[in-house]
């Protein structure tokens, strides 16, 4: 049975979980360890631990924004992966939340991403259109292409750039 273990400081998180966020993201797509470590202070950040009975299997890390829920990063342990964790991890999760949730993925320029796309399109995401790039975490990183996903399906005209702006607003802010 999957459990979501809220961490509520940097100093509870389980010793391997710097190693999966580092190892399941390209440096572009993740903040470096001391912005990561000062999000335990922003009211509306939060990180689940996903763990089974035996084992730590990854995390989830969510922020709780005005009327929708923005995963900004999502992992299982690589050699983890294929098993159902993450499909379990995450309908627990939206089972759980009472608002829309939001997420972005890797633009469809690679297999991995199709797949991923694919993942959660089976969870009953849908992707918005528009382009859509997740801006830098530093002067030294680039700005990514993604794409911006939304669960449930429901899809209002007017959704994605009042997602888009309070994403960029509150997660990126001080980029």
């Amino acid at each position: 049975m999957i459990q979501l273990h809220p961490i509520k400081r940097l100093q509870d998180l389980n010793p391997d979980f710097r190693q999966i966020y580092e190892d399941s993201f390209p440096e572009d797509e993740r903040r470096e360890w001391d912005q990561f470590a000062d999000l335990f202070q922003k009211t509306e950040f939060a990180i689940f631990e996903i763990y089974d009975p035996t084992q730590f299997l990854g995390f989830i890390a969510v922020w709780n924004l005005h009327k929708f829920s923005f995963i900004e990063h999502f992992a299982i342990r690589s050699n983890l992966r294929n098993k159902g964790f993450g499909s379990n991890a995450m309908k627990k999760f939206l089972t759980e939340n009472f608002h829309p949730v939001i997420l972005e993925t890797e633009d469809l320029q690679t297999e991995e991403a199709q797949k991923r796309i694919s993942f959660y399109e089976r969870l009953n995401f849908c992707a918005f259109n528009e382009n859509y790039y997740q801006p830098a975490y530093s002067k030294e990183k680039k700005k990514v292409k993604m794409i911006l996903m939304r669960y449930p399906k429901i899809k209002n005209p007017t959704d994605f750039e009042t997602f888009k702006s309070e994403i960029h607003r509150t997660v990126y802010s001080h980029f």
